[in-house]
């Protein structure tokens, strides 16, 4: 297959990419991080640049998501987007700093810690650069089999965090190498992509995690001498599929006392839960639940960003949203996706099997939705062409059904009644902005009669800034993890009954 070279400006700065290569991902590789936060579907207008003639389009401005190298092309990078906006603390010169980073499978969280004064600020959101190897963690381990693919996925998400962290520390005017340690969490995968670790086995039966607790990494091995004299670590891992995300918030939540009667769910593109039973016992599975949440694989879909409508809501007849930013919406993140499905059942607009009703190009529906269809896909037009597709539904019954039967599962692995839990605690930035009435009503987790909910935001990046300012918080969270008893679903002989009994929505609710 050709090369073409593209060509940065004003740097001048080069590299040859193959016939094809999609611009976004071809900057990516260079260092330059343009936003995408509709996944590269070309939705959000974000990712922006000014090329010459050389990519599939015309020259000018070019949604570089969409745009492929075919010829060779330069792009004029003093011309991006600026990105700022973000509320940055004053540097304290008295005080010790660490990063702290979540690594998902879709998404990357990084956040300032204060070491001295205990406190954090987050700094940055993007889109993990791995996804052109997949939106799941399976899709990753099966690519990384490719020894130079594998290298290219360490390599593409340590550039992509550093990078997000010297911009944040430009913006502050604060030198890097200020920074003492950068601790990071994540699923076991994408730690172990992280750390340059070998991933292939964890893909393969019986899936063996051959290391749980990791060794610092210095700056120069991450090659990131910018950071000085700075460590990386790494939370500790269960297996395979019980990664740091799992550990760390098991961690977080009993140091907030909760030890015994609780379900915590970890809601992301794969749902990490652990039950504490009444003698404090803790039972662990993980299962996928796609990226759908976290507004990927959805037509309109898109994460937290500029434009981006977090929560729906319907009264007297008209649908009313909150979003971020100014100016027109230009998607739905996954707590609005939330919203509105559950509205759509509420309003009999879809079954509980997610199928569009029968007869609504003949309804008058609430105000501005309209029934579409095209090409034989029906759909919901919202605000201006946002549509939520049969599709996307489909995709949120696909999250739900197997979140609820990783549950039920739980509770019967561990001989645990329902109305023996006491607390459920939500995890994930997903949590923060979610509508529990309307996550309720689908059907997403088990009835818990007599529990009371809880949000605890991204326990997996609080675990990580906790670890910042507390040496001991790394052996405490081991030592949790040591007694665990993981339940696996994929060797499940119920999984896929369980499965497909909580497709429909509503299921799990019982009388709520």
């Amino acid at each position: 297959m050709p090369g073409h070279t593209l060509t940065l400006r004003p740097s001048g700065r080069s590299q040859t990419f193959s016939e094809g290569t999609i611009l976004a991902d071809a900057l990516a590789d260079m260092g330059v991080m343009v936003k995408t936060p509709c996944g590269g579907k070309g939705t959000c207008g974000k990712c922006r640049v000014r090329a010459s003639v050389g990519t599939s389009g015309p020259a000018g401005t070019c949604l570089s998501c969409q745009a492929r190298l075919a010829a060779d092309v330069q792009v004029y990078l003093d011309e991006l987007p600026q990105t700022g906006g973000r509320p940055y603390p004053a540097p304290d010169p008295a005080a010790r700093y660490a990063v702290a980073v979540d690594i998902g499978t879709t998404t990357v969280k990084v956040s300032l810690v204060d070491c001295t004064h205990d406190r954090s600020w987050d700094l940055d959101v993007f889109l993990n650069p791995q996804r052109r190897w997949g939106h799941d963690v399976i899709s990753r381990i099966a690519a990384s089999a490719d020894r130079e693919v594998s290298s290219r996925m360490t390599f593409q998400v340590r550039q992509a965090v550093f990078s997000s962290i010297r911009t944040a520390f430009d913006a502050m005017n604060m030198s890097p190498l200020r920074i003492e340690k950068i601790v990071v969490s994540g699923n076991t995968t994408m730690l172990y992509l992280f750390l340059g670790l070998d991933v292939e086995p964890l893909g393969r039966f019986p899936f063996p995690a051959a290391t749980r607790d990791f060794d610092e990494l210095t700056v120069n091995q991450a090659v990131a001498d910018q950071f000085g004299s700075a460590v990386i670590r790494a939370l500790p891992v269960h297996s395979a599929f019980l990664g740091a995300d799992l550990v760390g918030g098991l961690a977080i939540c009993h140091g907030l006392g909760f030890t015994r009667g609780v379900f915590f769910i970890d809601l992301g593109t794969n749902g990490e839960i652990f039950l504490l039973d009444g003698a404090g016992e803790v039972y662990a599975t993980s299962c996928a639940m796609g990226p759908a949440l976290e507004g990927m694989n959805i037509s309109w879909g898109m994460t937290a960003d500029s434009g981006a409508i977090t929560r729906i809501s319907l009264e007297r007849g008209t649908l009313g949203y909150s979003m971020i930013g100014e100016g027109e919406p230009a998607g739905i993140t996954g707590t609005a996706l939330i919203d509105i499905v559950a509205i759509l059942l509420e309003e009999n607009i879809i079954r509980t099997d997610g199928a569009f009703a029968r007869g609504l190009e003949e309804r008058v529906l609430p105000y501005p939705m309209r029934y579409v269809l095209r090409e034989d896909i029906a759909g919901i037009r919202l605000w201006g062409d946002i549509t939520l597709t049969q599709k996307d539904i489909r995709n949120v019954q696909l999250a739900k059904a197997a979140a609820l039967a990783a549950g039920r599962l739980l509770l019967k692995e561990a001989a645990c009644p329902a109305d023996r839990v006491d607390h459920v605690l939500i995890g994930g930035a997903f949590g923060e902005h979610l509508e529990m009435r309307h996550f309720r009503a689908l059907g997403f987790l088990p009835d818990f009669p007599g529990a009371v909910w809880h949000f605890l935001g991204n326990t997996s990046l609080k675990a990580a800034q906790k670890a910042c300012c507390n040496g001991r918080f790394s052996a405490e969270a081991a030592a949790l993890r040591n007694r665990i008893h993981e339940v696996s679903l994929s060797q499940h002989p119920q999984f896929a009954t369980e499965f497909i009994a909580g497709v429909n929505f509503g299921q799990g609710r019982g009388s709520q």
